[in-house]
């Protein structure tokens, strides 16, 4: 008893004395959920064990979200059990989330930071996460999300497939036009006789290589200059944009016409991303995110290509930027501190950990995985990203990729799932790109109204 009264007497004296470490007993902790694979968990882990080591006043609790994450992180705050920091998906839940009030404005953070500068980002990556509460507008105000990343997306090539064709590569400088894609695509396109389509004797039904896989409706759309709705979200503006109409029309055509693209049957038993995987496929669409598992998997030679250019010769870019040479749409996941939790009242200890993770330091750990672009834009410049000894061999075309391309319709208009998805994957695009059934400037004119009603009643929500 003696011994133990005299250590309390010895712990008591170095307290007042204020030499043992009570700060980590004081700290703030604060949970971050985000979702990822077993890389991706442990590269935040580590960051998270940095921050937490570096920081006494506050510590980081770290959980992946395996899947559904969306709808996971909305039970949470619905049930008013919020995590404090999150990552928010730009589009349908960034909108939903800022417009409902549930993030926090970073924007006096950020004003305030000598950590985190807005001037070094990809300004296509900051432009997502604003909102202007007063006016209800995306795309200006305040930001509520710093970016994790950016994730442009270009073309996948299989360069033992063009080889073997004897087709020349494309040029990893020069976007191919829409011309060259089908001659392409017609020349990696066999038949099990060997037969290209529009030779006699080809068998439409018995194709058993494909020239070309998917091309995201938007990339098409956007590399031909063409709009999906008005560039302040109010307008649905497809059905009267000629270079959207031939956008359409052309995917369509790809299937129908030239058979040279994968229709719904012909996926049915294997997607189009299996048939690139086990190279039975020239080309295809794909973000950043798909490199760490091609490096691992494919037993092939692949690369990257600009996405292609449409007749018109216009490129729908970021901010309109006049000297972009290909168009597209980008991915992102932001860095949100969501409302009514811990993070919102204690908003300054939350901000420092999200500038940490968006900032050049947890920028660099992030890029070492290779699935993504930095935000910062010194550092997707260097070897941290563009790894040089590994594949793809043309990574810089993604540099290009992320000035330029914008980010998808869904971050410019609140509920786009709501509005858009019934009239458009219900409606028009199994009518022209699916069956063929109609020329995408009819099937477009038939809907126009119904998609401009529902998306005048995803704008009047915000003010119920």
């Amino acid at each position: 008893m003696k011994k133990n009264y005299r250590l309390v007497l010895i712990v008591l004296a170095f307290l007042g004395l204020g030499l043992l470490p009570t700060a980590a007993q004081d700290a703030v902790t604060l949970s971050f959920v985000g979702w990822g694979g077993p890389e991706e968990g442990a590269v935040f882990q580590q960051l998270v064990d940095t921050f937490n080591a570096n920081n006494s006043d506050v510590q980081i609790d770290y959980t992946q979200i395996p899947s559904d994450y969306v709808t996971a992180l909305n039970t949470l705050i619905a049930g008013g059990t919020p995590p404090d920091i999150a990552y928010v998906p730009d589009g349908g839940p960034f909108t939903a989330l800022v417009t409902k009030g549930q993030l926090v404005n970073l924007q006096p953070f950020v004003d305030a930071s000598t950590t985190f500068s807005p001037d070094d980002v990809w300004p296509s990556a900051l432009g997502r996460y604003m909102y202007d509460a007063e006016s209800k507008s995306f795309w200006t105000g305040d930001l509520y999300a710093l970016p994790k990343d950016i994730g442009p997306t270009v073309l996948y090539i299989n360069v033992d497939l063009f080889e073997a064709a004897g087709v020349a590569l494309p040029d990893p400088n020069v976007p191919m036009t829409w011309e060259q894609l089908v001659e392409i695509g017609t020349a990696l396109t066999v038949d099990a006789n060997g037969l290209n389509p529009g030779e006699e004797g080809f068998d439409a039904n018995n194709i058993v290589q494909w020239g070309i896989g998917d091309l995201w409706f938007e990339n098409v759309v956007y590399g031909n200059g063409g709009r999906i709705v008005s560039e302040d979200g109010r307008t649905f503006v497809a059905a009267d944009d000629a270079n959207t109409i031939e956008a359409i029309q052309f995917l369509s055509d790809l299937d129908h016409v030239y058979q040279i693209r994968p229709n719904a049957q012909q996926t049915a038993s294997m997607s189009v991303g299996q048939m690139f995987e086990t190279g039975r496929m020239g080309l295809t669409t794909n973000g950043r995110w798909a490199t760490t598992g091609y490096r691992a998997s494919l037993s092939f030679e692949w690369d990257v290509r600009p996405n292609p250019v449409g007749p018109s010769g216009q490129v729908t870019a970021y901010a309109n930027q006049a000297d972009c040479s290909f168009g597209g749409w980008s991915g992102s996941v932001g860095l949100s501190i969501i409302a009514g939790s811990q993070g919102e009242m204690h908003a300054d200890l939350a901000y420092r950990f999200i500038e940490f993770l968006a900032g050049p330091d947890g920028q660099i750990e992030q890029a070492a995985l290779g699935f993504q672009i930095p935000n910062q834009v010194e550092v997707a410049q260097t070897d941290a990203f563009l790894q040089p000894d590994q594949a793809p061999a043309n990574a810089q075309i993604f540099l290009e990729a992320a000035r330029c391309q914008s980010p998808g319709p869904w971050t410019q208009t609140p509920l786009y799932g709501q509005w858009f998805d019934d009239n458009w994957w219900n409606g028009v695009w199994p009518e022209v790109v699916i069956d063929g059934s109609m020329l995408a400037e009819d099937a477009l004119a038939n809907r126009k109204d119904a998609f401009q009603q529902r998306l005048d009643e995803a704008w009047a929500s915000l003010n119920s």
